[in-house]
């Protein structure tokens, strides 16, 4: 009797360190600041072509590829596809928008609403050699680059 929670909890310590996936970069599609016009929240619908609903995207650092769906316009029923280029840096969470030139526009542009260190994160495996020091002024970051993407049948 007293043997199979035994078993239970040493199976338990086996399988679950194994679940366990060590991220580096945090992807946010929700709007951070709300002031800015023609700004809208973005879903991301896959990075490297691995798709998935979770909100936010805990991905590892490095160039990616994202696929990233906007919200429709006034009088269209699918959201604007587009994809991107991305360069994430290690231990920072970001909050990407599309954003806009007009209300009626429907091309837009992905953005970098705002960038933030990840509380507790090691940019290195040991020691971090030097503080992740995220710029104040957001046009320091390289910005996403869209990809030419195939038109929808």
């Amino acid at each position: 009797m007293k043997r199979i929670p035994l078993l239970i909890a040493g199976f338990a310590v086996a399988v679950l360190p194994g679940c366990a996936h060590q991220w580096d970069t945090v992807l946010d599609g929700r709007l951070y600041t709300r002031t800015n016009l023609h700004r809208y929240p973005v879903q991301i619908v896959a990075v490297n072509g691995e798709y998935s609903t979770f909100l936010p995207r805990r991905v590892d650092a490095g160039t990616l590829r994202l696929t990233v769906d906007a919200p429709p316009i006034a009088g269209f029923h699918l959201p604007e596809r587009k994809e991107f280029t991305f360069q994430a840096a290690k231990c920072v969470r970001y909050w990407l928008v599309a954003q806009r030139a007009g209300p009626l526009t429907r091309d837009f542009d992905l953005v970098i609403d705002h960038a933030e260190a990840v509380a507790g994160c090691n940019p290195t495996s040991g020691q971090p050699l030097q503080a992740v020091i995220v710029p104040s002024d957001l046009s320091q970051i390289e910005p996403p680059r869209a990809i030419p993407m195939a038109k929808r049948p």
